[in-house]
């Protein structure tokens, strides 16, 4: 495999693959390096998802999401998963987690991307203190709650088109509904 560079942006990098098939032909890929995400689905004890409104420069527009964000690198080391959904839960909603429990996880667009996202459940939320960490300086967030059944009928409206939002919600749907969940 013959591996070039292109470009190398704040969280990602582009490049241009070579490889060779098994049946000796030769393939071109254009890959975006991507260091891997997080996404929440906070949930508080009355069944609302906290969901952040923002705006998203390559949709032109903005989009109702559960709160999420890229894994930091530094000095080479790729961060912790869990430790990032706290940090983004925190950072986007201005709450904490009693707990986080990784669901499951899924590439973004794996034709293209090395992206995968960490899907986590953030429950026992409380409001963070007087030392929350505060949103990216590129971030203008509004929270809002929604209950997750509305949540989901967001999803099948055509409201929530975010695929990390579609996944998690559903995800966390399925789940709620099949443990019988009364919330």
């Amino acid at each position: 495999m013959d591996r070039r560079q292109l470009h190398s942006g704040r969280y990602v990098v582009f490049e241009v693959d070579r490889f060779a098939r098994d049946d000796g032909s030769e393939s071109v890929r254009d890959i975006v390096v991507h260091p891997g995400a997080v996404v929440i689905a906070p949930l508080d004890s009355e069944g609302r998802l906290l969901l952040v409104t923002q705006y998203r420069v390559p949709c032109g527009g903005a989009m109702l999401e559960l709160p999420a964000g890229t894994l930091e690198i530094d000095g080479g080391v790729v961060e912790d998963a869990a430790l990032a959904a706290h940090r983004e839960l925190e950072e986007e909603t201005g709450f904490r987690a009693g707990s986080m429990e990784r669901m499951g996880g899924f590439w973004s667009a794996p034709g293209f991307s090395t992206e995968y996202l960490t899907l986590y459940l953030a429950t026992d939320l409380r409001p963070a203190d007087a030392d929350r960490l505060s949103p990216d300086e590129d971030e203008d967030l509004r929270l809002s709650r929604l209950h997750w059944r509305d949540a989901v009928a967001a999803v099948e409206a055509g409201v929530i088109e975010d695929a990390k939002s579609v996944a998690g919600i559903l995800w966390l749907a399925r789940r709620l509904e099949s443990s019988g969940s009364r919330l």
